[in-house]
């Protein structure tokens, strides 16, 4: 080890450049970086999940569909049996009808209810090289007819919310025993089984991609990891160019111990 003042100087000054060397090799200045390989690897690893998680969410996004289209099927089944007024008056309503339904908000309506449409939101992890915390979450709602903002192969997981509150399709409403009730209420009836076989469908479905999403997330991580690496070594030499110029202007280097 060095023993002398300017031996201990000239030690230090030679960690300095070889450490911006060796970041000089991760960044990629005058070279290909060495994480490059890696980063191309995951890059391919990643796109070659796609096609299995974009098909799979192209059928969620088919049965999510189809969940809300009967949803819209069922209010305008209450629509049709009850009118749009949801005021607590039978005189608002189609009277010769409304008489046979007791209850409820009013002395018609039984069970008046909001209905939600249900919603999946692909919930992403941000993976950004210029976080420290590659979980940060974002979340893009992509299944809902409310928005109709359909979308297949983004996000690290999803997730089914029956009935979400943030989109509603309507209200309905639980009609009663009468011969003109029955008919309306049986159709609904039928078409909440529809509903209640095509969510089972959607646990299924989203059970199996999010498996498959997990193994890309993977790959994802070992990418924000180069890519992280490459920014701490561009931070780091920022600091050790400071440095070095410490040791290399007569301005600072006079002032040395001998």
């Amino acid at each position: 080890m060095p023993q002398s003042n300017n031996a201990k100087t000239e030690f230090a000054q030679k960690d300095i450049n070889e450490r911006i060397a060796r970041n000089n090799e991760i960044i990629g200045i005058g070279t290909v970086s060495a994480l490059q390989q890696r980063v191309d690897y995951t890059n391919s690893l990643v796109d070659a999940y796609n096609p299995a998680i974009k098909g799979i969410d192209a059928k969620i996004v088919s049965i999510g569909q189809s969940i809300n289209q009967l949803k819209d099927e069922i209010v305008d089944l209450v629509e049709a049996a009850v009118g749009l007024t949801t005021t607590n008056t039978c005189a608002t309503l189609d009277v010769g009808i409304c008489t046979s339904w007791p209850g409820g908000i009013s002395t018609c309506l039984v069970g008046y209810t909001i209905e939600y449409y249900d919603s999946v939101a692909a919930s992403g992890w941000g993976f950004s090289s210029t976080s420290t915390n590659p979980f940060s979450a974002t979340s893009i709602v992509y299944l809902s007819s409310a928005s109709n903002s359909f979308g297949v192969g983004v996000g690290t997981f999803l997730t089914h919310t029956q009935n979400d509150s943030s989109y509603s399709a309507g209200v309905r409403v639980s009609l009663g025993s009468s011969a003109t009730c029955v008919v309306t209420q049986t159709e609904i009836d039928r078409k909440d089984g529809e509903i209640a076989t095509l969510r089972s469908q959607l646990t299924d479905y989203i059970g199996v991609v999010n498996k498959i999403r997990t193994q890309r997330s993977k790959s994802e991580l070992e990418r924000w990891g180069c890519f992280r690496a490459i920014e701490e070594s561009r931070t780091d030499n920022e600091v050790l160019v400071g440095v070095l110029t410490a040791f290399t202007d007569s301005k600072y280097t006079n002032l040395f111990l001998k």
